[in-house]
């Protein structure tokens, strides 16, 4: 029951907060080879009121439950399986910084056609934890070469289906537009999720021939980036974040195109040509 409460509580937090930030950088060597460096940081404040919260889940039966830990190594092993063939776990350390605790875990791949990253879908964002709805891989074609070829696939989503707004009667007030939030909503979901940052980029072992990336900094491409805090409180900035919700996934990645703290890789399937 115990470790039923830990994930329930780590999954709602995730969530329902933005006080974590998470990285993957996969470095892809000129033979396919390479390795992938997860990162995964929690508030010490949220950690602290997650421990609160498990104790009192624990009533009066004595049992004192254990106080949360991100870094745990057999479970971090255990998941290179999910990660494809020839995904093996490296090393992994438990990483602090004045605010933040988790943890960072290496993982070695032998080709990196085997590997897969999930990533979760809008689908699964939206539902309840628990909720059923599958996460989505990035995958990867390699050709060895000189120059080499690596092709980044991101999964492609379909644009929700929007259902048909129904006609007003007469004498009814009009009703908000759908997704239509005020302005001190919106200030306070920044304030909830101003520290949070999320990160997956591809470094290549050499130098960069050709690539069609939306973002390139030298031989790194970003797929995803979000770092709110470059944002800040721009009324007119915040305004835009509202026509997100309900909008296709095209009409987001062309709001976010040149959006502060938010990088977002524009095409479907991201091609780099490399040699050493």
């Amino acid at each position: 029951m115990h470790h039923f409460c830990r994930m329930m509580l780590l999954i709602a937090i995730f969530m329902l907060a933005g006080c974590f930030q998470a990285s993957t950088v996969v470095r892809v060597n000129p033979d396919g080879s390479g390795t992938v460096v997860e990162t995964m940081l929690l508030s010490k404040k949220m950690i602290a009121q997650m421990n609160e919260m498990m104790q009192g889940f624990a009533g009066e039966s004595g049992a004192r439950p254990k106080p949360l830990e991100l870094f745990e190594p057999a479970k971090l092993k255990a998941q290179a399986a999910g990660m494809g063939e020839g995904v093996s776990y490296l090393s992994g350390k438990k990483t602090e910084t004045a605010d933040y605790s988790g943890y960072t875990a290496t993982y070695t791949f032998k080709d990196i056609n085997g590997l897969r990253l999930e990533r979760q879908s809008r689908e699964s964002a939206a539902n309840p934890p628990g909720g059923k709805a599958p996460l989505l891989p990035v995958t990867f074609r390699f050709s060895k070469g000189s120059p080499a070829t690596l092709t980044i696939e991101q999964p492609v989503e379909k644009d929700p289906v929007q259902s048909a707004e129904a006609p007003e009667k007469d004498g009814e007030s009009p009703k908000p537009a759908k997704g239509d939030i005020s302005d001190e909503e919106t200030k306070q979901l920044m304030e909830m999720f101003m520290e949070m940052k999320i990160a997956m980029v591809v470094e290549v072992n050499g130098s960069i021939v050709e690539t069609n990336a939306t973002h390139r900094d030298g031989s790194r491409i970003t797929l995803v980036d979000f770092d709110l805090a470059k944002l800040g409180s721009s009324i007119p900035q915040l305004e835009k974040l509202k026509l997100l919700k309900g909008g296709s996934l095209a009409d987001a990645k062309e709001l976010m195109k040149d959006f502060p703290g938010i990088k977002m890789e524009l095409n479907d399937k991201v091609k780099v040509v490399f040699r050493k």
